[in-house]
């Protein structure tokens, strides 16, 4: 019969978690549902990284994954390893992977077609709800362990689920509020294993973290180690010994890593592989404080609920432990928000960032549980004297602001109700209107700080229907013409092509493009555009990479033969004709093309090269590599920096210093002394620009060539101060700046007139056919010839190269980013597959460490049965 009752109870529990799963969503879902107008139909997904980076991310590895591709994609960006690089992302996150069992099973049985950007921004809704249902289960749980009754169990998690936090971090970076599930498992399971020795949930919660997200497990180790040393220090009746903790921790820790290996291991190797330039701003030790940096108002970030405040300030509560420790952790934490260097320390000691908030959210709602599971143990006197300090910061906050936010008059009211339940004789009835008071109080502070800090007008004129069905990001029109080159190239050849800023543009038009727009990048890749070619794109970030800046031997190189651009667009590289127009689009092929496997007469050793366009030169006459003997040196291209003749205009330039005026103005280049070279002539500037005042973002306009560069203290900046601009040889080129006070040398002048480019576009191509499979390349000869190849394959540790008679063949990085190899005679097969280093030997340790926790945990309950009961 109790059972019985206890699983009524649970099943009522699980319903009221999963009401107010859907219930905190209701101010996001009404944007959504309600208005009748495509404009203004807000969805879930925020305008700059939400559209440029998650949806088609997730739409990208969903079509991935259903073909049955698990690592490599030349279409992903110029190409590369999908699995490690998005591993911070999606490719390893084990919430996506249950949302695209949902999406699949949908899509085979009930017609999903998630072939669209549309879809995927409205499963966010549903993949949210979802995350929030497990917030609250696992808090209420938690809380559960540690004392608290079920109804301010579930409470405190949706507190928690319905936090401004987790809506920011889900709106913006939707993998981001996973953590928020992770954060109360992990504690919960801690406790399971302290209190209970059941160490299961552990072993379950480490596994579960580390291959979700690599990043926040970071976070997740130093909370659950300051968790773990505080409850080994300050032991409470009923805990395990210490030294028995650890036995019990430190095994169940290891197996759960291990159970990771298979995705951790790589999520790291992605992470360690990007860039490692470092932030070089110096950071202050407390914040520049504001009105809008207050935690208990409008912060853009955290809002700490009024019933923490009162929490803090209920003195007789203090000799509960859990409640002793959260009131701790919440002072402790709140404490953290005032200084940036506590920033730089949860992200892994770069550029401060905060993303640790959650942590902040979840302490003081386990408090407000705490206090509200306590609250009929509270005295009325102790009750109205916490209120105090409620509005004395209300007070401050509503002056300082200059406005009162929508829910402040609910404080009141809640106060009022809970008084008549600590005082009055209807206590249940008292108790239920509290309850709810508290849930709508919840819900205003979350819907009033998303409609004024998320769905604000910068966010909400994009981040709808209407908006991602334009040719503003991805219109009918826009793929009409992609697929009409799709239907004019060869499948090895790529598409330059992205819509304004969206780099990942050929993730959601399915085509092998040129842009990628992502946190983590190959760092050889980083390397090739900013240091070895100089690649200036237009929009300086260190998170993106997109086209050759209209560099015709770049483009011919890496098989770029068609691009796309309206027709208003600057620059198209020399060697491009147009070939269709619409109107609107015009589609440029190029007229320079080279083969996709290529064979080298010669061997260059990288260290002979020292300019740009003498790396290019090699690249198209042999292969640069250091895996051969190098077998010739080709001649540098010559400076004629000492022909040009530079002016200012509305600036001053002396000794290096450019000073700009306020109309802006720059150099004017006179090109009069290459007069006579052949048409299609271009002419290479070498410089290096730093804006020394004042601090801003700023624009380099090369003859209409807008280079956008972040302001100095950036986050993003690449540092890459060493500029080169690819420019048509007329008899005056300008180049201008807004105005301000800038170092500006300028380096080097040098000519290109393609005609190496032409001469190797002209050589015979070995007849040969493509033809990409789910983790292979295969490149088939009509006749077998032996040399040293390369082909535009981005070049990974992990790649291997084969041949149909000879097997494995000798493989290697080759013209910086290609791979390249030595084939012999016979082989008129050529295999190019590719898995992450240690890859199977991860994911035997994956297996193994799953039986092995199996295995430990059957013998460790067979022990823990057959043992001593504990007093």
């Amino acid at each position: 019969m109790q059972t019985l009752k206890s699983r009524i109870y649970a099943c009522r529990h699980l319903i009221l978690i999963a009401f107010l799963s859907i219930l905190s969503h209701f101010y996001v879902l009404w944007r959504f549902i309600m208005p009748e107008d495509r404009k203004d139909k807000v969805f879930m997904t925020g305008a700059n990284d939400g559209l440029e980076q998650m949806l088609p991310m997730q739409l990208y590895l969903y079509e991935q994954f259903r073909e049955g591709t698990w690592f490599y994609d030349m279409d992903f960006g110029l190409g590369g390893d999908f699995y490690t690089d998005l591993a911070y992302y999606y490719s390893t996150n084990i919430i996506y992977y249950m949302n695209i069992i949902f999406v699949r099973t949908g899509e085979l049985i009930m017609g999903f077609d998630p072939s669209t950007i549309d879809f995927w921004a409205q499963n966010a809704f549903f993949i949210s709800i979802l995350k929030s249902f497990l917030i609250i289960y696992f808090t209420y749980r938690f809380l559960g362990s540690i004392g608290v009754r079920p109804v301010p169990a579930i409470l405190g998690g949706f507190i928690f689920a319905a936090s401004p936090t987790y809506f920011r971090f889900t709106i913006f970076w939707s993998f981001f509020s996973d953590v928020f599930i992770w954060l109360p498992l992990t504690l919960w399971a801690l406790e399971l294993l302290i209190r209970k020795r059941k160490p299961g949930l552990f072993v379950f919660a480490v596994a579960v973290t580390l291959i979700n997200n690599f990043y926040f497990a970071y976070y997740q180790l130093i909370i659950a180690l300051i968790y773990l040393v505080v409850r080994l220090i300050f032991i409470r009746k009923g805990d395990l010994p210490r030294t028995e903790t650890l036995k019990l921790a430190i095994p169940s820790a290891l197996l759960g890593a291990g159970i990771s290996a298979a995705a951790f291991f790589h999520a790291v190797r992605g992470f360690l592989n990007n860039d490692d330039r470092e932030y070089e701003v110096d950071v202050p030790l407390f914040e520049d404080l504001g009105w809008q940096d207050n935690i208990f108002y409008e912060n853009y970030l955290v809002i700490i609920l009024f019933l923490a405040v009162q929490a803090l300030f209920t003195r007789q509560l203090y000799d509960r432990y859990f409640y002793r420790l959260f009131a701790i952790l919440t002072i402790i934490f709140m404490l953290f928000t005032l200084s940036p260097y506590i920033d730089m320390f949860f992200n892994g000691f770069q550029q401060p960032q905060k993303r640790w908030h959650y942590m902040l959210v979840f302490f003081h709602a386990v408090l407000i549980a705490q206090y509200l599971s306590r609250f009929r143990e509270i005295g009325a006197r102790q009750y109205l004297m916490s209120l105090i300090p409620v509005y004395v910061i209300m007070a401050v906050s509503i002056y300082l602001k200059g406005e009162m936010v929508v829910w402040v008059p609910l404080i009141p009211v809640i106060h009022v109700v809970g008084l008549v339940l600590l005082t009055g004789s209807k206590r249940q009835l008292a108790s239920g209107i509290y309850a709810a008071l508290i849930v709508i109080f919840t819900m205003m502070v979350s819907a009033s700080h998303t409609n004024t800090q998320i769905y604000h007008d910068g966010i909400t004129d994009r981040n709808h229907l209407f908006y991602i069905n334009s040719n503003h990001y991805a219109s009918d029109r826009q793929e009409y013409s992609i697929e009409e080159i799709k239907g004019l190239k060869a499948p090895e050849q790529k598409i330059d092509y992205k819509v304004r800023e969206q780099d990942n543009t050929p993730m959601y038009m399915d085509f092998s493009g040129t842009s990628i727009y992502s946190s983590i990048i190959d760092g050889n890749i980083i390397d090739f555009y900013y240091n070895e070619l100089k690649v200036n794109i237009r929009y300086e970030s260190i998170s993106r990479y997109s086209s050759f800046q209209t560099r015709s031997n770049l483009f011919s190189l890496f098989n770029v033969d068609y691009m796309m651009r309206q027709d208003e667009a600057y620059g198209i590289p020399s060697k491009f004709t147009p070939i269709l127009s619409d109107g609107t689009y015009t589609v440029y092929e190029n007229e320079a093309p080279l083969p996709f496997i290529r064979y080298a007469s010669e061997v260059y050793d990288p260290d002979d090269l020292v300019h740009p366009l003498h790396r290019e030169h090699a690249m198209l006459q042999g292969a640069v590599t250091e895996a051969l003997a190098p077998t010739a040196a080709p001649e540098p291209p010559e400076n004629r920096l000492d022909e040009v003749g530079v002016e200012t205009e509305n600036a001053a330039y002396t000794d290096g210093i450019l000073e700009v005026g306020e109309a802006g103005g720059g150099l004017n280049f006179n090109f009069d002394a290459f007069a006579g070279m052949p048409e299609d002539t271009d002419v290479y500037i070498e410089m290096h620009v730093e804006l020394i005042e004042p601090e801003k973002r700023f624009t380099i306009n090369v003859d209409g060539y807008p280079n956008e560069r972040l302001f100095a203290s950036s986050k993003y900046r690449t540092y890459a101060d060493d500029l080169l601009y690819r420019v048509e040889l007329k008899d005056s080129v300008p180049i201008t700046f807004p105005e301000g006070r800038y170092a500006v040398d300028i380096q080097g002048i040098y000519t290109e007139d393609y005609e190496v480019l032409e001469q190797e576009s002209l050589e015979q191509d070995p007849e040969y056919t493509v033809e990409a499979h789910a983790n292979s390349y295969e490149v088939e000869l009509a006749e077998p010839r032996a040399g040293i190849a390369s082909v535009p394959i981005i070049y990974r540790d992990g790649m291997t190269v084969s041949g149909n008679v000879s097997g494995e063949l000798k493989s290697f990085r080759t013209n910086y980013l290609m791979t390249g190899f030595e084939t012999v005679e016979e082989d008129r097969i050529i295999t190019f597959s590719y898995s992450p280093p240690y890859y199977w030997l991860t994911l035997a340790i994956s297996i193994l460490s799953i039986l092995a926790s199996l295995i430990y945990l059957d013998v460790f309950s067979l022990r823990r049965r057959l043992g001593p009961k504990r007093k």
